[in-house]
């Protein structure tokens, strides 16, 4: 079983020639929504993260904007006839931003290091690993203990972004996210707290003359008009996560071009079952969800351009289950449930929100709603770092809306939040059931029969209710006009290769 030729060839193509660029030193300035947590692909749990070192570094594999798997630092790569043994064979003409070599050994201690780093938020992810070999100074063998559907999908994303095993041994795996050495266009040079990360081109980095810009500088900036007003002052070449509301104004302006990128992704309410209370019970979380208008929080919160949804998948997905569709508001069906469930009313709920605009718009939106269904919802607006603390800790009765990452195949926003074992089940859910068929999701490799897989997932997430879908936003760019060539993995993440800015 091999990827096939022709498709990786051309694609190649597509994605990796580049040219020169002429002319004096340029910076280009990307504004972020969130100061990322460490810069490592093994620890990260944030978006930008992966925005900032996808811009850095190079993975084993990427996806184009149709989700097709593209060949980087692994050239080719084929299954045993079993589905049991992966075989990958590397580029040999790249070396690690500190001079160390690329090579076989070098992602055999990556991928283990994401699977056996205690503090790993890869290793459910990739649990399927048995061992991995390098036999060949430029063959990488892994080998899983059962087929491993999810597998290639996971070296397209952060478990293929592999660091210097110099780099890591001088500065400690747990400090490595602090100074990040990677293979790729650009080496990190400096990152102030809350204000910037900038980073700088890799003279000879192996297809250096496609990349036009001398550095890189990702300004944070959580406030969405503050982002949008600097993109329009020309202090900022390029934003994401552009205010769907002002799509239709900024669409007007000749300087800027808005580019919306739809990925797999989903934002929802997060509940704590470890925390004693009434939702603790499933009819109470059940009643939340029924209190809701998801379509009016898109139209209002988002103009209508934004998904409403109430899976783990949208509504336009194949893995969506037809036969659990999104339920309509119902207030009095949700005081009933209450009644079931034998709680006191006015029910008590505080929400932990990210101090996001966005975020604090829909969570007000949901805390008038909840209202008239018997709920007293309280909202403890934090910074977005600070939730992240409070989480963890298990620190918090709800958290949201937030969501898992853009995505480049379903189980990166299933496994991880349903699965006993995932990295962001922060709800800390537990269910047989649901690691059974979790797990079967990602053994399946019958793409129609691991569909119906995902169907039953959807349908047990809705009657348990861990967490509560809300919505699915596509990532909405905005940028500079003279900026020219941008393109996007297929789970939205910019690819600057060939991206130059017009004179």
């Amino acid at each position: 079983m091999t990827n096939a030729l022709l498709s990786r060839t051309a694609l190649a193509a597509i994605f990796l020639a580049g040219f020169s660029a002429a002319g004096s030193a340029q910076d280009l300035s990307i504004a972020l929504a969130d100061d990322p947590d460490a810069l490592d692909p093994v620890t990260n749990r944030t978006h930008v993260g992966i925005t900032v070192m996808g811009v850095m570094c190079d993975g084993l594999l990427t996806t184009d904007e149709d989700l097709n798997f593209v060949p980087v630092l692994a050239e080719s790569w084929s299954w045993s006839d079993d589905g049991l043994a992966l075989t990958m064979n590397l580029r040999q003409d790249v070396t690690f931003q500190d001079g160390t070599p690329f090579n076989a050994d070098a992602v055999k201690a990556g991928l283990e290091r994401a699977l056996n780093q205690p503090d790993s938020q890869r290793a459910a992810d990739i649990s399927s690993i048995s061992s991995v070999e390098a036999p060949g100074e430029y063959e990488v063998v892994v080998n899983v203990s059962e087929p491993s559907a999810q597998l290639l999908s996971k070296f397209a994303e952060r478990v293929g972004i592999i660091f210097s095993p110099t780099a890591i041994e001088e500065t400690g795996a747990a400090d490595i996210g602090a100074a990040p050495v990677c293979a790729g266009p650009y080496a990190f040079d400096e990152r102030v707290a809350q204000d910037r990360i900038v980073v700088k081109k890799v003279e000879d980095y192996w297809n250096a003359d496609a990349y036009a810009f001398d550095t890189v500088t990702f300004r944070v900036m959580p406030d969405d008009s503050v982002r949008l007003a600097n993109l329009q002052s020309g202090d900022v070449d390029i934003m994401e996560k552009l205010d769907p509301s002002n799509v239709d104004v900024v669409e007007q302006d000749p300087n800027i071009t808005v580019e919306p990128v739809a990925v797999m992704n989903n934002q929802a309410l997060m509940y704590n079952l470890e925390q004693d209370g009434p939702f603790a019970s499933a009819d109470v979380r059940n009643a939340f969800e029924l209190s809701l208008d998801r379509n009016a929080i898109n139209q209002v919160a988002f103009g209508g351009r934004y998904l409403a949804g109430n899976q783990v998948t949208p509504p336009n997905s194949q893995y969506y289950d037809p036969a659990t569709p999104m339920p309509e508001r119902d207030v009095e069906g949700a005081k009933a449930l209450l009644e079931q469930a034998g709680v006191e009313m006015p029910v008590e709920f505080e929400i932990l929100v990210p101090n996001r605009p966005l975020s604090v718009r829909v969570a007000q939106m949901m805390q008038a709603m909840s209202q008239e269904a018997g709920f007293a919802t309280e909202l403890n607006v934090v910074d977005f770092a600070t939730t992240l603390q409070m989480t963890e800790d298990g620190n918090f009765t709800a958290w949201g809306p937030i969501g898992p990452q853009f995505a480049n195949d379903p189980d990166a926003v299933a496994f991880q939040v349903l699965h006993s074992t995932g990295s962001r089940n922060l709800s800390r859910y537990y269910s047989d059931e649901m690691d059974a068929l979790l797990e079967e999701t990602r053994t399946q490799t019958d793409p129609a029969e691991r569909v119906e897989v995902f169907h039953k997932v959807a349908a047990l997430a809705a009657a348990d209710e861990p967490v509560t879908y809300l919505y699915h936003m596509p990532q909405i760019y905005a940028y500079d006009s003279a900026i020219e060539g941008l393109t996007y993995t297929g789970d939205g993440f910019l690819r600057l290769v060939d991206v130059t800015r017009a004179e």
